[in-house]
């Protein structure tokens, strides 16, 4: 078991070496580990064509996943930025719309952090959202028949599920924007700053959309997703928009109706009794 530990543990350090980091695994490193082939091609060497297929598929699949992060800094900048993101955060999984779950993240939090811009930043979380959206599950159509067949004095207790695709976030630029140009292979030109609030989500089509909604609506959302009953959310956002709820049950009549639309409702869920 002991000599069956040091096979992995050199392969994986092997294949996870980044030569422009000076990373090479040393042929004494792997003497008595892995046998050199019939063909004549050393230990070093036989790792050497899993090592380079680790990095050109895992930064390939990473420059697909995060087109608009590309888009700004340019294809070798960023190459360079993944791998160093894919030291940090080695592949745990075999699903490669994982592997770049943690960049984001990374880019927040990290040492890449005073590198980089907070459009980059921005740019790098619009990318995730829409592979969220792209790889999240499915869910049965929302019955609408139930905003008109519930009592009223029910609503207040509801909770509201969402379909798993729909991803909030909120940006400093105008990604979104951004992003289509660079969808349909346009220069990425100039993103102002100006707070956005989006909605990423995967309609009934299977195409992956992106929308601004207002604060008021952007917060009802937030909070509903975090589980809360509608009355108490709707009183909540009421506070924070200085309106009275009363006042704000129109507009929050047709946030439901927009939504129901765009299939962003999965269902609603009152307590028994």
């Amino acid at each position: 078991m002991n000599r069956l530990a040091s096979l992995q543990k050199a392969v994986a350090e092997a294949i996870r070496s980044d030569v422009s980091c000076g990373q090479t695994p040393s042929a004494g490193s792997l003497a008595g580990l892995v046998a050199a082939s019939h063909r004549g091609m050393g230990p070093a060497d036989r790792l050497e064509v899993y090592r380079e297929q680790f990095w050109l598929r895992h930064l390939s699949s990473l420059e697909e996943d995060y087109p608009t992060l590309v888009a700004i800094l340019g294809a070798p900048a960023f190459r360079e930025l993944a791998a160093r993101y894919l030291r940090a955060f080695p592949p745990r999984t075999w699903n490669l719309e994982r592997l770049g779950e943690a960049l984001p993240s990374f880019l927040e939090h990290g040492e890449a952090r005073a590198e980089l811009s907070e459009l980059a930043r921005d740019s790098a979380r619009v990318d995730w959202a829409f592979m969220a959206a792209f790889g999240a599950p499915d869910a049965p159509p929302f019955d609408d028949r139930i905003l008109a067949t519930t009592p009223e004095d029910r609503w207040p207790f509801a909770r509201i599920a969402f379909h798993p695709s729909v991803q909030l976030l909120m940006v400093s630029h105008g990604v979104d924007e951004l992003r289509e140009r660079v969808q349909h292979g346009a220069p990425p030109g100039d993103a102002p700053e100006a707070r956005k609030h989006l909605v990423v989500w995967r309609d009934r089509s299977c195409f992956l959309r992106v929308i601004a909604i207002d604060d008021g609506a952007f917060e009802l959302l937030r909070i509903l997703k975090e589980g809360a009953p509608l009355g108490a959310s709707c009183e909540q956002v009421a506070k924070s928009l200085g309106q009275n709820e009363a006042d704000l049950g129109p507009r929050i009549a047709q946030w439901f109706q927009q939504w129901t639309a765009k299939g962003w409702l999965r269902a609603i869920d009152f307590p028994a009794g």
